[in-house]
């Protein structure tokens, strides 16, 4: 049976397809995932800033976790994704070419939670622990098994002493609060809400993990083929994408209160104001995609065994 990526790719695929032409040439696809760190894309596209000024039709896709919207891009169910940038690595060092870095979006807003009864009080206390991270090759996932290796830790599916499950965030809120879980590495507002309904303890703050404390947790990225026959459409996505950032960043309560309103929407509901202003205070957002560090996570992913090694320039084109 052909995958849902697969069908994807062949109903969109070599040009063959009047259906998709035509589509492409009136409407741009954009995808997103459900976290805080989206808020810009996310408040702009609920508002229509977005669709104006690009002005096109804009046809807008919410996803549950990065490599869910990269495979979309790939498989040309849209044009443009927000995505945590681990996604974005492992489809470059498999497709080179295949995919352009637009912007930044996010740096921040990803914590090391566990539960208040877990008994961890620091790394050292992680052995035999059952941790939990959004998916599998997450930008989340590949930062929780670094601290683990930095630690001296194996993951239990090496033969070693931590076990690492891979749960959907909402699954992880439920397991932590009933004691199933002794923690997780969680983006915002997932790490705030744990804190916050399931009793948890933010242990680290992944900022305070690196240089400046600045890392990218959600980038623009486009298929290049999109970049190459739409390039002003591209340049000017770019610059509403930025507009959004800098809203973001001026003013945060409007920004905060759209995306919550909008996340609200698309989850079945709408958290509190207070703990989504909480979970603001622990992102950083910005239109800078921080390349060096992208490349710092490249590395990681291919020391982990999760990704050939490779450069991330590229991507920048």
């Amino acid at each position: 049976m052909l995958s849902r990526r697969e069908v994807l790719a062949g109903a969109c695929g070599a040009a063959l397809s009047t259906t998709c032409r035509s589509r492409r040439g009136g409407v741009v696809r954009i995808g997103f995932m459900t976290n805080l760190t989206h808020a810009p894309a996310i408040a702009g596209l609920a508002s229509g800033r977005i669709e104006r000024a690009l002005g096109v039709r804009v046809e807008s896709t919410s996803f549950r976790a990065g490599p869910r919207v990269v495979e979309a891009l790939i498989g040309d169910a849209i044009d443009v994704g927000v995505a945590g940038p681990s996604a974005i690595i492992y489809t470059h060092t498999r497709h080179e070419g295949a995919l352009r870095i637009l912007s930044g979006c996010a740096s921040g807003g990803a914590s090391f939670v566990v539960g208040r009864t877990a008994g961890i009080l620091g790394p050292g206390d992680l052995r035999g622990k059952r941790l939990a991270t959004p998916q599998i090759g997450t930008t989340q996932d590949i930062a929780l098994r670094m601290y683990l290796r930095a630690h001296g830790y194996t993951p239990a599916e090496r033969g070693g002493d931590v076990t690492v499950h891979a749960l959907d965030a909402s699954t992880i809120f439920a397991e932590i609060r009933r004691g199933a879980l002794d923690g997780a590495w969680l983006p915002e507002p997932w790490a705030t809400r744990v804190v916050e309904e399931a009793g948890a303890v933010r242990l680290v703050d992944e900022r305070d993990l690196w240089p400046d404390r600045r890392f990218p947790t959600a980038l623009v990225a486009a298929r290049s083929d999109f970049v190459r026959n739409q390039g002003s459409i591209a340049t000017r996505l770019i610059g509403a994408l930025g507009e959004e950032v800098d809203r973001a960043l001026a003013s945060p309560d409007e920004t905060c209160s759209a995306a919550r309103i909008e996340l609200g929407r698309l989850l079945g509901k709408e958290l509190p104001a207070s703990m989504m202003r909480e979970a603001w205070r622990w992102i950083d957002f910005t239109r800078d995609p921080l390349r060096a560090a992208l490349d710092v996570l490249a590395e990681d992913a291919f020391l982990l065994g999760l990704a050939p090694r490779a450069s991330c320039q590229p991507l920048f084109g």
